[in-house]
């Protein structure tokens, strides 16, 4: 199955060594480069995923989540916070903000469509 996802990153070198990555695994990619790009973006286009990094100059990660989940409660079906922060508090602050999936840097950039991917399948009937 074809996802797609819109990567919001600060980073332009980071920004783009997702859109490769999650394009070798045949995910449709679009990105922006800070919180409110995403937010416009989002009023017109609601992709399967928003990929998120916490640490950016005009809006947090955490508010923009905070704001998506207002905005569109019901889309995207997945956000997946994606951050170098390690502070322990992080996770269960990205999660009450409305996140689906928090990793940490710790977990490879390659193993991210995989992960993400997992979380969107429904559970196999028995």
């Amino acid at each position: 199955m074809t996802y797609s996802i819109l990567i919001v990153d600060d980073s332009l070198p980071l920004a783009n060594l997702y859109q490769i990555v999650f394009e070798r695994s045949q995910w449709l990619v679009d990105r922006v480069a800070g919180g409110q790009e995403a937010l416009d973006k989002l009023a017109t286009d609601v992709p399967d995923v928003v990929l998120l990094d916490l640490m950016m100059p005009d809006m947090d990660g955490l508010e923009v989540c905070r704001r998506i989940r207002e905005r569109l409660p019901q889309a995207p079906p997945c956000i997946a916070v994606y951050t170098a922060v390690n502070r322990p508090e992080a996770r269960q602050d990205s999660l009450l903000a409305g996140a689906d999936l928090f990793f940490n840097k710790n977990l490879s950039i390659f193993d991210l469509p995989g992960q993400i991917a997992a979380h969107l399948q429904p559970p196999a009937a028995e």
